[in-house]
């Protein structure tokens, strides 16, 4: 872990930032791009993420740059870490590839940048700009469509949690989930008479017929997710 402590002369205090990449040229080739930031104040260059929660606990530090490439965390898990602790830490992440779920768990844990690797030398100072102005920044035009199906789908969810009932939401999941009408009835304390009443609400609400229909319905808008 290499860490500095210098500025660019003449200027005010800028956003400090925190680097971590295990391969050292992508490590380098990202040090280089931000410390070549007139105002920018690279904190530290970390080879694990072990070490960048260190400098991100000893503080202050406004964002970090973290390639997911990282062999002792799964991919998002530091960036999971940082959401936990430190929730108003800003995190720009790299990635070689980002499928539908993975871009949609990273933006839950409040990572507001993301870049294909390949993108980095290109997008990587617009993106930490946007970042540090609250906007958020994927680029790459596979990446772009990830984010408009995900968009679209936490729409559709937030319908679907308005138009039921915390009662019918909890039956509802639990239905999704394979539980029959008397098992979901023993475990909440009702009748299966009430079970299946709740379950008629809910398949008139989302005009659906089947369990088979409310389970896929289920899968695909995260409803098991509180």
């Amino acid at each position: 872990m290499d860490t500095e402590d210098h500025q660019h002369p003449g200027s005010s205090i800028g956003p400090r930032i925190v680097v971590v990449a295990d391969r050292p040229t992508v490590l380098d080739d990202l040090c280089r791009l931000i410390d070549a930031e007139p105002g920018w104040k690279l904190i530290a260059s970390c080879r694990t993420a072990a070490d960048a929660i260190e400098v991100v606990s000893a503080g202050p530090v406004d964002l970090v740059v973290a390639d997911l490439n990282l062999p002792e965390m799964d991919d998002l898990e530091l960036v999971h870490y940082f959401s936990r602790y430190w929730p108003d830490l800003a995190c720009v992440v790299l990635a070689a590839s980002m499928n539908d779920e993975e871009l949609a768990e990273a933006t839950r844990n409040g990572v507001s940048g993301v870049l294909l690797e390949e993108q980095a030398e290109s997008a990587l100072i617009d993106c930490i700009r946007a970042v540090l102005a609250g906007r958020t920044y994927v680029a790459g035009r596979s990446l772009n469509a990830v984010v408009s199906r995900i968009r679209e789908r936490d729409m559709e969810r937030r319908a679907v949690l308005q138009k039921l009932t915390p009662r019918e939401l909890e039956i509802s999941r639990l239905a999704a989930s394979g539980l029959r009408s008397r098992e979901i009835a023993e475990r909440l304390g009702i009748s299966p008479g009430t079970v299946k009443l709740h379950l008629h609400s809910v398949y008139s609400k989302l005009d659906i017929t089947t369990r088979v229909e409310l389970a896929n319905l289920a899968q695909r808008l995260q409803l098991g997710h509180r």
